[in-house]
């Protein structure tokens, strides 16, 4: 496998980067909003409509509509996300961000700080390993709200931000 970043060694000699051809991975789901209190949710395995209507829990005792800006992935688009959010019409509204147009997604951002800024260029062990620093850089920014809310001032975000009061 291809192993990005630098190293070092012994002048002459050839470093060696030890690399498992053993991948995994996993899937993510994140809520980013304007205050800067980021929620998310790790799972080894697919998401799914099923997995992603989980999130139930995100609108529950709200006084106003939860409002979600999601990319047009399946589980999205699903028949069970479409009746469940046709059911909690008054709690709950989705917005689908144009296909041709991905930097407009926070989470995005999101996953360009944990990757690029955060583990990235880390090496990883294993998949445990991975879970342990996801779950570590994930919960890092979550208490950084002002690094999450300064996602709303970038140019292709701003839209997201604005009129909140």
């Amino acid at each position: 496998m291809t192993r990005h970043g630098r190293t070092w060694g012994l002048r002459g000699q050839t470093s060696i980067v030890k690399v498992s051809i053993q991948r995994g991975g996993y899937n993510v789901l994140s809520a980013v909003p304007v205050e800067g209190e980021m929620d998310y949710s790790i799972k080894d395995g697919t998401i799914n409509g099923e997995r992603y209507i989980e999130l139930e829990q995100l609108i529950s005792n709200r006084s106003r509509p939860l409002i979600l800006l999601v990319d047009h992935a399946t589980f999205h688009e699903s028949k069970q996300v479409r009746e469940f959010v046709r059911t909690h019409r008054s709690l709950l509204r989705v917005f689908f961000l144009p296909k041709w147009a991905p930097e407009f997604n926070l989470d995005e951002q999101v996953w360009n700080e944990i990757k690029n800024n955060r583990i990235g260029k880390q090496a990883v062990k294993n998949k445990e390993d991975l879970k342990e620093r996801l779950v570590s850089a994930l919960d890092s920014l979550k208490k950084n709200t002002k690094r999450v809310i300064s996602f709303f001032s970038l140019p292709d975000t701003q839209y997201a931000g604005a009129n909140v009061s």
